[in-house]
C-alpha cells in the first residue's frame, strides 16, 4: 500500500501489464496521459510492443483526437505473486515540439542565407552589366551630338532628325540603365546618402522647374512652386530628395490626361500617416505630390513599390518605363530614415507623400548622421551580433517563460485553456528575426541593408497577424499591450543574465534597438487588433439589422 501510494503521486504514467498483455494497474498520471479513466484502461491491451530494458518514443492518441508523445520504458516486476511488466510513460510532447521548432528555425536560417547569397549575386551582376551598358551608351549619345554639331561635315535636315531620334532613344535607355544600377547598389547596401539641413521648398521648386516643360507639352497645369510651408527644413540628402520628387512628378504627368492638374505641397506635422514606416516619433516634414490622373486600383496598391511593377502591363500599355522609379524612391526615402507612402482612388488621382525627419538645426548645416561617418557607426554597433546570438540560443527559454507569465497573469479569459500553439502564435519566428537583425546590423557596420529592411517587414507582418489573432481569441487591447511589455521584460532579463561576457555597452545598445522594434511591433498589432474589432462590431450591427455580411478575410493565425 505504501508503494502504491508513492506510484499514484508520480508525475510519470505507470502501468502494470500482466502475462496476457493486459493492463491491470494504471496510476492517475497514466489516466491523464491516455485521456481515459482507470476503469476504461484496466483489462485492455496496451497496444504498443514492449521490450524489457529498451526505451522508445510512442504517439498516444487521446479520445478527443489530440496526440501526445511519450517516452516508454519497461522493466520486469512481481505483481500479486505473478510475473508482470512495469511500463513507465513520460510526456515529452513539449520537448519534441521544441526540437521541431529548432529544426524549423535552422531550415529558415539556411534558406535565408541562401536567398541572401542569391540576391547578392544578382545585385553584383546587375551592377556589372549596368556599367558595361552605360559606357557604350554614353559613346553613342556623345558621337550623335558631335555629328549634330557638324564636326564631320554638313548635315541635311533629315539626317539631323534621325540623329535627334538616336539621342532621345539613347538618353531613355541610359535612364533605364541608371535606374537598374541604383537598384543594384541599394540592394547590395552600397548606396550611401549624405545628410544636410535643407528647405523643402528649394528641393520641390527645383524638381518642378525640371518638369515644367513636359507638363506644358501635355497640356497639364503644374504648380509653379511648392504649396504650403515651403520654409520647412528637413534632414536628408537634397539631391536624392530632388531625384525622388522628379520621379513622382514624372509619373504624375505621365498618368494625367491633358487638362489635369499636378501639384506639390510642403508642410510639417507631428502625426504622419499611419501607413508610414518611420523609425521614431517626433516632427516630420512632408512633400506631397498630388495629381488628377487615372489613379491606382486598390488591388494594386500593396505591390506598387515592388521592383519592375507598373500600373499597366502587357505590350499595349500606354506608358513606358522600367517599373523601378517608385522602388528606388521608397528605398532612398528609407535610407534617409524617412518613408514614401501612397493613397489613390482609381479614376480620381493619386497622392504620393515623401516623409523626412524635421530638422532641428538651421538650413545648410550638416547633421551628425552623414554617410561618411561609417567608423563611428561601426564602433557603435560592435557587439550587437553577440547579443543576437544570445537571443537565438535562448528562444526556447524565452518562449516558455513568456508562456508561463501569460498563463499566470490570465491576460485573457481563456488564457489557461488555450493550446500552446495558440498562446505562442509564431513568437519563436518573431524572436529569431529580431536576433538575426542584430547580427545583420553589426555585419553591415550600421549601414542600411536589404536584410535589415526585409527583417523589419517580416516582423511587421507577424505583429499584424498576432494582433488579428488576439482579437479573435477575445483579448483586450490592454492585454495585448501588456503581453508586449512582458516580452520586453523577459528579453532584457534573459539577455542580461546570459550575456555576462558581452561588453555592457553592446548589451545596452542591443536592448535599445530591441525596445524600438518591439514598440513598432506593438503598434502594428494594436492597429490590426482594432481593424478586426471594428469589423466584428460592424458584422454584429449588420446581423441585428438582418443584413447579409461578408465573411472577414481570413489570415494564417490559429482560430479558436
Amino acid at each position: 500500500m505504501r508503494l502504491r501510494s508513492i506510484i499514484e503521486r508520480l508525475a510519470d504514467g505507470v502501468l502494470i501489464i500482466d502475462a496476457a498483455g493486459n493492463i491491470c494497474f494504471a496510476n492517475p498520471a497514466a489516466e491523464h496521459l491516455f485521456g481515459r479513466s482507470s476503469s476504461e484502461l484496466l483489462g485492455t491491451p496496451l497496444g504498443f510492443p514492449v521490450v524489457v530494458g529498451n526505451s522508445t518514443d510512442i504517439e498516444v492518441m487521446r479520445p478527443d483526437g489530440e496526440s501526445v508523445t511519450a517516452d516508454l520504458r519497461v522493466v520486469e516486476v512481481d505483481w500479486a505473486g505473478a510475473g508482470a511488466l512495469l511500463v513507465s510513460l513520460r510526456d515529452i510532447t513539449d520537448r519534441m515540439r521544441a526540437i521541431d521548432r529548432e529544426r524549423e528555425l535552422e531550415r529558415e536560417r539556411a534558406a535565408r542565407a541562401e536567398a541572401e547569397a542569391a540576391s547578392q549575386a544578382k545585385s553584383e551582376f546587375l551592377a556589372m552589366m549596368s556599367h558595361e551598358l552605360r559606357t557604350p551608351l554614353n559613346a553613342v549619345i556623345g558621337y550623335a551630338e558631335l555629328l549634330d554639331l557638324g564636326i564631320a561635315g554638313a548635315m541635311t535636315a533629315e539626317q539631323r532628325q534621325q540623329l535627334a531620334r538616336i539621342r532621345t532613344s539613347g538618353r531613355h535607355l541610359l535612364g533605364l540603365v541608371n535606374e537598374v544600377l541604383d537598384l543594384a547598389k541599394l540592394e547590395a547596401g552600397r548606396l550611401t546618402v549624405t545628410s544636410t539641413v535643407s528647405r523643402a521648398g528649394d528641393a520641390a521648386d527645383a524638381a518642378l522647374a525640371l518638369m515644367q516643360a513636359r507638363a506644358e507639352e501635355k497640356g497639364i497645369t503644374l504648380s509653379g512652386q511648392c504649396l504650403g510651408d515651403g520654409a520647412a527644413t528637413f534632414e536628408g540628402d537634397e539631391d536624392r530628395v530632388r531625384q525622388i520628387l522628379v520621379n513622382l512628378l514624372s509619373n504624375a504627368v505621365k498618368f494625367t490626361d491633358p487638362g489635369g492638374h499636378v501639384a506639390v505641397e510642403c508642410g510639417v506635422t507631428d502625426t504622419p500617416d499611419a501607413e508610414a514606416r518611420l523609425q521614431r516619433s517626433g516632427r516630420w516634414v512632408y512633400l506631397k505630390v498630388s495629381d488628377t490622373g487615372v489613379g491606382i486600383p486598390s488591388s494594386h496598391l500593396p505591390v506598387i513599390f515592388d521592383p519592375f511593377v507598373q500600373g499597366e502591363s502587357g505590350r499595349t500599355r500606354s506608358s513606358d518605363g522600367s517599373g523601378l522609379g517608385l522602388t528606388i524612391s521608397r528605398r532612398l526615402a528609407r535610407l534617409m530614415k524617412g518613408d514614401l507612402t501612397v493613397r489613390s482612388t482609381a479614376g480620381k488621382g493619386s497622392v504620393f507623400t515623401l516623409w523626412l525627419a524635421a530638422a532641428t538645426a538651421p538650413a545648410g548645416r550638416t547633421s551628425q548622421w552623414t554617410g561618411d561617418s561609417t567608423t563611428a557607426g561601426a564602433n557603435r554597433v560592435r557587439g550587437l551580433g553577440d547579443v543576437g546570438e544570445v537571443l537565438l540560443r535562448e528562444i526556447e527559454t524565452l518562449v516558455e517563460s513568456l508562456t508561463l507569465r501569460i498563463r499566470g497573469e490570465e491576460l485573457a479569459p481563456a488564457a489557461k485553456s488555450l493550446k500552446f500553439s495558440q498562446l505562442v502564435d509564431h513568437l519563436a519566428t518573431y524572436l529569431a528575426d529580431l536576433g538575426s537583425m542584430l547580427i545583420a546590423i553589426e555585419e553591415a557596420e550600421g549601414q542600411p541593408t536589404v536584410l535589415v529592411a526585409d527583417g523589419t517587414e517580416i516582423q511587421r507582418t507577424i505583429a499584424e497577424r498576432h494582433g488579428m489573432q488576439r482579437a479573435r481569441l477575445g483579448w483586450s487591447v490592454e492585454a495585448l499591450r501588456r503581453e508586449y511589455l512582458l516580452m520586453r521584460e523577459e528579453l532584457e532579463r534573459t539577455i542580461r543574465r546570459r550575456g555576462r561576457t558581452i561588453v555592457p555597452a553592446a548589451i545596452d545598445e542591443g536592448l535599445t534597438i530591441l525596445a524600438r522594434l518591439l514598440e513598432q511591433g506593438e503598434e502594428c498589432s494594436a492597429r490590426a487588433f482594432a481593424r478586426v474589432a471594428s469589423s466584428d462590431a460592424d458584422s454584429e450591427v449588420a446581423k441585428s439589422a438582418s443584413l447579409p455580411v461578408a465573411e472577414p478575410q481570413s489570415d494564417l493565425s490559429p482560430r479558436t
